[in-house]
């Protein structure tokens, strides 16, 4: 298949559709010709703001008015299965947010379909694309990090998440609450860093907050990835927001921070002091480096976000007829990985709730 350029049309219009639109826009790969929304004063106020053509209340008129390449699936995960089915049936390919699904069972749907229709699906694993990983992961394939054994991830949110404080939101209803909606992420970043099948070791949840509506705020996780180990930590009662990756590796450690965008390495120390105040001013260094370059890429219009930078690589990939950046397959694997720990942490909160 060649095309000139995509037809899209974006389901949904919560918060990260906006985030859809706007890399949409900038990739200059597609036109978004239609947007789709139960809320038809939602739909119609997001075509105005984003200039959109048309809106619509279903997505079966939606799908039979326009001539599309391209459904940007913006729903709740729940009902991702059903809308990525009927659009690729109807000959759409079609665009995931995360979570691709919360079951394993809707999620092997979408491959099944994929394999009948002809069609392709991909997911907006958008962490993987921001710039620090990407740093990361070109350190690791060439080597400069040898043999990473070892990840710890810590997603931080304060209780003024979006989500977490709106008694209503939909996320409360999903299996695990609002940890079940931001989970994918760290999933999907160990099985990226430590390059194998995630078996879910354990799941720890614990209630801080006072939001009487979140049975649980706080969890710690581990996994076994072949002979490696993975660590998440998740809060949603932290002073700050902060996504901190460490990398462990047998000749160094890599730490990442995802939204501050800075990476630094921690090489071997000879244990002399002297040594300590040249690694306390390297350290300080590369974090200098590594804002000065952010600053510059945004002002020069380079900087790009994940979002960005993973719907550019689905355009392309669909343009050339060429491989997706998060395929189908690779949404499955996550799910697969989700479904466990959504299982784990509702046991945990039941649990919780029959000991008070």
């Amino acid at each position: 298949m060649k095309m000139c350029g995509l037809n899209v049309a974006v389901v949904g219009c919560g918060f990260v559709a906006n985030d859809h639109l706007s890399a949409w826009k900038k990739t200059k790969l597609g036109r978004v010709m239609a947007i789709c929304d139960l809320n038809e004063a939602l739909a119609k106020r997001m075509a105005e703001i984003w200039r959109i053509p048309k809106y619509y209340t279903s997505i079966s008129d939606l799908i039979e008015n326009n001539h599309l390449d391209v459904i940007d699936i913006c729903t709740p995960p729940q009902t991702h299965a059903s809308q990525a089915v009927q659009a690729m049936k109807a000959g759409f390919h079609v665009l995931l947010e995360k979570p691709m699904t919360m079951t394993v069972k809707d999620a092997e749907g979408i491959v099944k379909c994929e394999e009948t229709s002809g069609m392709k699906a991909g997911v907006v694993h958008n962490w993987l694309f921001e710039p620090p990983i990407i740093r990361a992961t070109k350190m690791v394939g060439e080597k400069r990090i040898d043999e990473v054994i070892s990840l710890d991830i810590e997603v931080l949110s304060t209780k003024y998440d979006s989500m977490a404080m709106n008694q209503n939101h939909w996320c409360h209803k999903l299996p695990g609450g609002r940890f079940s909606e931001m989970l994918a992420h760290p999933i999907y970043l160990c099985r990226h860093f430590l390059g194998d099948e995630i078996e879910v070791l354990d799941v720890n949840v614990s209630k801080v907050g006072d939001y009487a509506w979140m049975k649980s705020d706080e969890l710690c996780a581990t996994f076994h990835v072949g002979n490696k180990f993975g660590r998440v930590y998740a809060s949603f009662n932290s002073p700050r927001d902060a996504i901190l990756l460490r990398l462990y590796g047998r000749t160094a450690i890599l730490e990442l921070d995802i939204i501050n965008a800075t990476i630094a390495v921690l090489s071997r120390r000879e244990r002399k002091r002297l040594r300590k105040g040249l690694d306390s001013f390297s350290h300080a260094a590369q974090l200098i480096k590594s804002t000065l370059g952010n600053m510059a890429r945004v002002s020069v219009g380079k900087w790009s976000s994940g979002h960005e930078t993973c719907i550019r690589l689905f355009a392309k990939g669909l343009l050339s007829d060429d491989k997706l950046p998060v395929s189908a397959e690779d949404g499955l694997i996550t799910i697969k990985s989700l479904e466990q720990m959504c299982k784990r942490i509702e046991d945990e909160e039941r649990h919780d709730q029959t000991n008070y």
